[in-house]
């Protein structure tokens, strides 16, 4: 089973050759890598011992239940409830002092139960506090904090020469490099102070901004971002490195900035759009770590204190999409939506045409309850699908352009089956099918009964290098470092299960609400029932196929017979596209040195003689023994 949530991420490149002379170390690397959670504060293990096994989920009603119990005063928040801190200094024995004097800093999530404290950085997992609250009830101290691991003091390290090296963008000693510097990331109208104001700085060895992450705590440099401009042709693409990597980059850019008085902010996806966004307007502008590809639950503590959010994140419909999801994390009753368009492009495109930033703001969309719409609230979202219709179709296959034509592209909030006979090659295919949107930054979770995780990955390692590592070990690093950037996960749950057609059923419908839900995209492979090999496979030979085929949007079978004039060939049959309703057949071709599929570019001669011979095969078959039909 091949889970494929579809949500942007930027593309990245690497820097550190450049800025550390080539050494490469393990803490070190500037590449983004697996989206993931840095514990700022790590607890002793003979103090909070790991629970064996997957962390029970808890309930907002649980979490209240649990500190009324205690005697734990609480404010409910947007997304969090607000306690007071259990790491701050506290005396034992002494009555808890007035709930309007005490500082509530820690912040515990209704979603998750994770907590994290902002005075001191502490966090954890609702397991944790309870532990804690445990430890603080016998009058022991708070878990003490470990020192940083050597990755994190290396990232920290080289951070901080980074930013020594760095100067400020208008203390270049040529003018004229400064205009030019400033053209080519197109932030010409963005003036010095406001520059200076967030601290943007300049690396001139590698031609990229630097932006700071410090410490919401002392104010101490904790990481950084680099961006640098990349032209190929008339093509500019921005590639963004951070220090630590990814998993541990968790900054809202602009925070030092926030005063407490601030009640509105303007959340965006890219610096250089909280940069116009805040000159322009002088309203709070920060921007997520990671552009619209999420919004790190670790954050959302520091965005409770505003009473309106307006998300801006950027200028195509993936980030639309990406906003109204956010809204739900943030509480809907609060956001309001920027939805993009000619006329209300992303910030610093708006500031660089002279738009009026503050009449687009006042314009936006209230995000309202997600249950009940009117046409006014969908007449745009219908002219902006009518106006942007490849944005619409999805994401396009980059390996798999005959797919394109059919499917149109890989869209959110869908489900498709995927079937195949045994040993057709389905998880192979499955998996350059889905490693080819992992590498344009669609964000990937795998789960697979039947193969283990390391031979998974083995097989997409193989695919993403396209040829065979085991001849050249020389090589795996510099191409597992590479993949390891990649938006990919992968369950750990392995072994075949048997299950009854009801159950069937219902995990069926389970993960078609879920896609519907949460907007993202799940792919399902489900093995046929076991049919005539001289019969081609078609929608009624999928298992349970009643309730399968009627929830998903797409259907994919990959055929595996011989034709008539030729060897054995392979070829993908779509069955079902409830997008826009082509459906039709392309031939696939395999490569064992590269474990890949490639979609050939056959003139039509060809396409036309395997129809035809496809039809001759038909006729043949006895009746009802032939495929789905097809449109042209």
């Amino acid at each position: 089973m091949a889970v494929v949530p579809l949500r942007p991420c930027k593309a990245a490149g690497r820097l550190m050759p450049l800025l550390c002379g080539g050494a490469r170390s393990k803490g070190a690397s500037l590449s983004p890598g697996v989206p993931g959670r840095l514990t700022q504060r790590r607890y002793k293990k003979d103090v909070l011992p790991s629970p064996e096994g997957p962390v029970p989920s808890v309930s907002i009603t649980e979490i209240r239940q649990y500190l009324r119990a205690q005697g734990i005063p609480f404010h409910d928040g947007y997304s969090c409830l607000h306690i007071p801190s259990l790491f701050t200094d506290i005396r034992e024995g002494q009555p808890p002092p007035p709930a309007s004097s005490v500082p509530y800093t820690l912040f515990i999530d209704k979603t998750t139960g994770s907590f994290l404290c902002t005075a001191t950085l502490a966090e954890g997992t609702w397991q944790d506090f309870q532990a804690n609250v445990e430890l603080r009830h016998r009058g022991v101290p708070p878990a003490s904090s470990e020192e940083p691991e050597e990755d994190t003091r290396q990232a920290r390290e080289d951070a901080r020469c980074i930013w020594e090296r760095a100067v400020p963008l208008w203390d270049l000693l040529d003018e004229d490099e400064t205009n030019k510097t400033k053209a080519m990331f197109g932030i010409s109208l963005v003036t010095d102070a406001t520059l200076k104001r967030f601290g943007v700085r300049y690396l001139r060895t590698a031609k990229s901004l630097v932006f700071p992450w410090f410490s919401p705590r002392d104010a101490t440099l904790k990481g950084l971002k680099l961006m640098r401009v990349e032209k190929k042709g008339d093509a500019i693409s921005y590639v963004e490195e951070t220090i630590p990597r990814f998993d541990s980059y968790r900054n809202l850019f602009g925070l030092p900035l926030v005063s407490r008085r601030d009640t509105e902010l303007v959340l965006t996806g890219w610096e250089l759009d909280a940069l116009a966004l805040n000159q322009a307007t002088g309203v709070a502008s920060l921007a997520l770590p990671r552009g619209a590809t999420c919004l790190p639950p670790a954050l959302l503590p520091y965005l409770e204190q505003f009473k309106r959010i307006t998300l801006w994140l950027g200028e195509d419909l993936r980030s639309w999409e990406a906003a109204k999801l956010f809204a739900r994390k943030l509480s809907l009753k609060r956001c309001s939506l920027v939805r993009p368009g000619d006329l209300q492009p992303r910030p610093l495109e708006a500031l660089n045409q002279g738009l009026n930033l503050t009449k687009i703001l006042r314009a936006a969309l209230p995000a309202s309850h997600k249950s009940i719409v009117s046409f006014r609230q969908l007449r745009e979202e219908v002219f902006g699908e009518l106006v942007n219709t490849e944005q619409v179709a999805g994401v396009k296959w980059a390996r798999f352009p005959e797919l394109n034509k059919l499917l149109k592209g890989h869209r959110r909030g869908e489900l498709t089956i995927f079937t195949g006979p045994t040993g057709s090659g389905k998880t192979t295919f499955i998996s350059e099918y889905a490693l080819d949107l992992c590498m344009q930054g669609v964000c990937t979770l795998w789960g697979s009964f039947e193969i283990n995780n390391v031979r998974l990955a083995k097989i997409m390692l193989t695919q993403f290098a396209a040829q065979r590592l085991e001849d050249q070990l020389e090589l795996y690093d510099e191409w597992a470092d590479r993949f390891e950037d990649l938006p990919l996960y992968f369950m750990t749950f392995h072994g075949q299960q048997n299950i009854k057609l009801a159950a069937q059923d219902y995990i069926v419908g389970a993960f078609r609400k879920f896609a519907t839900d949460n907007t993202c995209h799940i792919t399902l492979v489900i093995h046929p029932r076991k049919e005539d090999d001289e019969k081609e496979l078609q929608t009624a030979s999928i298992f349970g196929s009643a309730k399968a085929s009627q929830e998903a949007d797409n259907v994919l079978i990959l055929q595996d017979r011989k034709l008539v004039t030729g060897p054995g060939k392979r070829y993908l049959q779509v069955s079902k596209n409830r997008f826009d309703g082509d459906v039709g057949v392309f031939p696939l071709e395999f490569s064992k040195a590269s474990l890949t599929f490639s979609s050939t570019s056959r003139s039509k001669v060809k396409l036309k003689k395997m129809k035809e011979e496809k039809a001759l095969l038909a006729k043949k078959a006895p009746e009802g023994g032939s495929g789905a039909s097809k449109k042209p």
